[in-house]
Order: C-alpha cells, then structure tokens, then sequence
C-alpha cells in the first residue's frame, strides 16, 4: 500500500514512464478472448497479485478470470453465484491479497481468494437489498471505503477481520444514482464522482471516517461522470458517461473544472477509465463506438485515433496489465469478448504502482 507520505514520489514515477512517450497509435483487439454471451455479466475487474484480472459478477453467476500473459479467459472455474440479480458492482484490492466486490443489490460482500480460486459471499452479509454501493477504494488506513448509489451510508470494510460498517459515515442523500465510482487522492482522500441530480462531490476522509458534501458542488445533470482516474499531475479525471466534458477535480485546492475537456454528445459513452504507462488515460466504451483518450499533459482529448465496432453497453471498465495493455471487462456487447487496447508505451509501471489502490479499483 503506497501512503500519502509517498504519493509524490508515487506521481514522480507516472511522470517518468510517461516522459518516455509510445511508439505509435494505439490499437485494439475484439477478438483474442472471447467469453460467454449474456447481458450485463460482469461490472469491472481488479488485478490481483498472480498478474491475473478478477471481473466482478453483476448478472453472470460466475467471475471472469483473465490472464493477461496468454490472452485467455476463465469463467468456470469460480461459479455458482447466481444468475442476475445486479449483485455486485466493481471490487478493489486488499492487503490481504484477496478481492472485495462491492455489493450493489447483493446483501453481502463478494470475496475472491486469487490463490485458491474460491469466492466467499458469507462472510460479511446482512447489508440489505437495494440498489446500494457502487465500486470502493481502498484508503491508507487498510479499510474499503464503498461509494454510496442510493445507500444513505459511506460502506467500510475492513478486510483484516472481514467486517463491514455502515453508521459511521451515514445520513447522506436519500436520492437514487448519487455518485457512480471513485478515486483516492494524492491527499489521502477519496472522492466520489457525481453521477445523477446528485450536485456534490462527494470527499471521504479517512483518517476522520467524515464526508464532506459541500466544498465541491454546483455540478448538477443527469448521469454526469461514469468514473474518476487519477493523472500522473495529480489531478482527477472524470470520465463522460452522458457529460459532453470531462470533470477535472485539483485535491490540492478542491476546486473543479469542466470546460477544459470536451467531448461529442451521447449517452452512455464511456464507462470506466484506465491510465497508460505512456501518461493518458483511456476511457473505456460503452455505447460509444470510440475509444476517449485523455491527455492530462495538455487537457486534451481525442475521440477520433482509436474506433471500435457499434454496440450498446459493451465493456464496463478496464485494467492496466503488467504487459502494458489495457483489458475492458465484457458487460454486453454482442462481440462477447475482452477489449484489449495497447497504448503502445514505450515505459512501463511497477506491480507495486499497478496493484496500488491509485489505479487498481472499479
């Protein structure tokens, strides 16, 4: 786990692999690993220890395993979770080496042990039904933090005794679809990106276990921002899911932006982002039939380089790779296989930098 006190030295070496720039344009690969058919199967992976990529069941009753050094994909190894059911959304890395699925309408957590190949969903449960979390992160203080969707609570589990809290940071919004995923910030901070008529950011604080709802607000529309990555400035980077800009949030002063960054209309564009070894960051397509490139150097993007075929929902979120690619996790697309984007760096980023909870979360 990389501390605050080193989150500079943690930018130092993004900026260095970054300054060594690609080879060339990047490209893409719909083909190599295919999976099986189905609507809404898995919402975002993590990258675990072995090198592999863990993708969260949403619908599937089963979690993908991607292992990125042979091009293949695993989904029967860890099954019998249940069909449908919108159970968890996005996981995150913990000390422990095991992966936490943030429940969303499951009410309990999902754990996979990356070492045994074995899930556990009993845990931690009893967190009730409802549309409630979606995605975490883990803070410098070991526990995960899960972001409130309609939940009225802040989700912290702590993976050193496999419990979960939800009254220490609570009476939050009672509305729907508030913030979509998250970021931990250079400054120790977790920040939650508006999602629906949810106008704050949303800042956790976990070294006082607080949030703070209104020193970033003002940011009010309609299924804004569909995640957040950090840049090699430190800077947070929203990625578009139905915003014609890119939210650009400074931790340093909490202030945000979006007019720097635009992007073409649509709805469902992008779902998810990943940063590159070569510093940009790539968001992940949904609906969009591009793939959004970001360059935090220049607060510049680009939706014309890199195309893939039209489809509705196809990839949700993406995990840089020990190889230097990019792996989008299946959702729906009727291709029913891995989008595999090589930025084609020219540098390449640590397992320390790549498993850190900076990058490696949906």
């Amino acid at each position: 786990m990389i501390k605050p006190e080193f989150a500079q030295a943690f930018l130092d070496e993004l900026n260095t692999q970054a300054n060594l720039g690609e080879t060339g344009i990047p490209t893409i690969d719909t083909t190599s690993i295919v999976v099986p058919g189905g609507s809404f199967r898995w919402s975002g992976g993590v990258l675990a220890s072995n090198g592999k990529i863990y993708g969260i069941p949403y619908n599937s009753a089963s979690v993908l395993i991607i292992d990125p050094s042979t091009n293949t994909s695993d989904a029967t190894t860890i099954t019998g979770l249940g069909a449908g059911g919108t159970k968890w959304n996005g996981g995150v890395l913990a000390p422990n080496g095991k992966i936490y699925g943030i429940p969303f309408a499951s009410g309990s957590v999902l754990i996979i042990d990356p070492e045994t190949n074995t899930a556990n969903t009993t845990s931690i449960s009893g967190l009730g039904a409802g549309s409630k979390w979606t995605s975490g992160v883990l803070a410098p203080n070991g526990k995960i933090y899960g972001i409130p969707s309609d939940s009225t609570s802040v989700l912290i589990i702590d993976p050193s005794n496999n419990t979960a809290n939800t009254t220490t940071i609570s009476g939050l919004s009672a509305s729907t679809n508030k913030w979509s995923r998250s970021v931990l910030a250079p400054n120790g901070k977790i920040y939650g990106m508006p999602y629906h008529l949810s106008d704050p950011v949303l800042i956790i604080d976990p070294s006082t276990n607080t949030a703070d709802t209104t020193t970033i607000t003002g940011l009010s529309g309609s299924f804004l921002w569909s995640n957040g990555v950090l840049g090699p400035n430190g800077k947070i980077y929203g990625i578009p899911n139905d915003a014609s800009n890119v939210l650009i949030l400074d931790p340093k002063n909490n202030t945000a932006n979006t007019s720097a960054i635009t992007v073409p209309a649509g709805t469902t564009k992008w779902i998810g982002g990943v940063l590159g070894a070569n510093g940009k960051i790539y968001g992940i397509p949904a609906s969009s039939d591009r793939v959004l490139i970001i360059d935090p150097k220049s607060n510049t993007s680009d939706v014309t380089s890199v195309t893939v075929p039209v489809g509705v929902n196809q990839w949700n979120g993406g995990i840089l790779a020990p190889n230097g690619k990019i792996y989008g996790i299946p959702f729906s697309t009727t291709l029913n296989s891995v989008l595999i984007i090589d930025p084609k760096s020219k540098g390449s980023l640590c397992p320390a930098i790549l498993e850190s909870a900076y990058l490696n979360k949906f």
